[in-house]
C-alpha cells in the first residue's frame, strides 16, 4: 500500500519494493507511517494547549493535545481530530488550528506507535484507540461547554476518516455527535489497496491480491448504515492520494439523517481549508451554526 499522506511520486525502485513486501507479508502495516519527531507545538503559534495521556482498552498509553479555543471569541464547541497516516499530531494539528480562532477547542491524539504514544499500529489496536479518544473527547466537551448550543464534532482526515468512521459505529454516545466530517478518505482498506496497485502499470498484476492479503476487519463499509448523524464529506477532484470516488461512495451509501458533499474542483489531499483563499472555513462555520 502506498502512503497517501506522503509526498507523491515515489521512485520506481521503492514502488517495486512495496510490491514485494505486499506479496510476501500483506500490506496492512504499510498503511502506517508514524514518526516520533516533534514538528511543532501549539505555543509556537501562540495557541494555548494541554497535554493528556490516555489509556486505550488494552492499557496502551496514548498522547493527546487539547488545543484550546480563543477565549476572546464565542465558544462553538469541540472538534475531535483524527489525523492521517504519516508523521504525528505535532504536524497534523495545524490543519484545524484555525478553528480555535472561531471558538472551537480542537482535541487531537496519536494512534499507538505515533509520536509519544506507546505500542505499534494495527487495525484492531487503532480501532480501540479511536473509541478511547471519542469517549475522552466527549468528556472534555462536557467539562468545558458553557452553552447548550455548542457542538461536538468528529473530524476524520485521510486514514483518520476510515478509522473514525468504523469506530463511531460502536461509539456509545453517537447521539451526542453534532456532525461527522469525512475529509479525503475511504471506507475499505482492500479497495484503496487495489486502487493504488492498479494505478501503477507494473504493479497492476498484484492488484487483485489486495482482496486476499489486506484485512477489512476494521473497515467501515459494513457498518456505514449505523452512522445516522449529520455527515459532511469533502473530496478533492484532483486528489491523487485518495481519489474523490472513494469519498463520493461514502456519501452515496450513507444513511445519515442529513448529509452534504463538497466537491472541490481544484482540491487535492486534505487541503480544503487552505485553498480558495480560505472560503471553505467560512462555509464550514456556517454549516455548523445551522445545525
Amino acid at each position: 500500500m502506498l502512503g497517501f499522506d506522503q509526498d507523491q511520486g515515489l521512485e520506481m525502485k521503492n514502488l517495486l519494493l512495496l510490491a514485494v513486501l505486499f506479496v510476501i507479508s500483506g500490506c496492512g502495516h504499510l498503511f502506517y507511517y508514524p514518526t516520533k519527531h516533534v514538528y511543532y507545538t501549539p505555543d509556537q503559534f501562540k495557541l494555548e494547549y494541554q497535554d493528556y495521556k490516555l489509556k486505550s482498552k488494552d492499557g496502551t498509553e496514548l498522547d493527546s493535545w487539547l488545543v484550546k479555543a480563543d477565549p476572546a471569541v464565542k465558544r462553538r464547541g469541540l472538534i475531535v481530530h483524527f489525523h492521517g497516516n504519516a508523521q504525528n499530531l505535532s504536524s497534523h494539528f495545524l490543519n484545524l488550528a484555525w478553528a480555535t480562532k472561531e471558538g472551537f477547542d480542537v482535541f487531537i491524539f496519536d494512534y499507538r506507535g505515533y509520536g509519544k504514544s506507546e505500542g505499534d499500529p494495527s487495525q484492531k489496536g487503532i480501532y480501540e484507540d479511536a473509541l478511547t479518544a471519542m469517549n475522552f473527547g466527549l468528556e472534555l466537551f462536557n467539562q468545558r461547554k458553557k452553552d447548550d448550543k455548542e457542538k461536538f464534532i468528529i473530524y476524520g482526515q485521510s486514514l483518520g476518516g476510515i478509522i473514525s468512521l468504523r469506530a463511531i459505529a460502536d461509539f456509545e454516545f453517537k447521539d451526542k455527535v453534532s456532525l461527522l466530517v469525512m475529509d479525503s478518505t475511504f471506507m475499505s482498506y482492500q479497495d484503496i489497496g487495489f486502487d493504488k496497485l492498479a494505478s501503477v502499470w507494473f504493479l497492476f498484476p498484484f492488484s487483485p491480491l489486495a482482496y486476499v492479503l489486506v484485512s477489512d476487519s476494521y473497515a467501515a463499509d459494513d457498518t456505514l448504515d449505523q452512522v445516522r448523524m449529520p455527515l459532511l464529506v469533502v473530496v478533492g477532484e484532483k486528489d491523487k492520494a485518495v481519489p474523490a470516488k472513494f469519498g463520493k461512495k461514502i456519501h452515496k451509501y450513507s444513511k445519515a439523517n442529513k448529509k452534504w458533499i463538497w466537491k472541490l474542483d481544484e482540491g487535492q489531499h486534505i487541503d480544503v481549508f487552505h485553498i480558495d483563499e480560505g472560503k471553505h472555513r467560512t462555509e464550514f462555520i456556517k454549516l455548523i451554526d445551522s445545525l
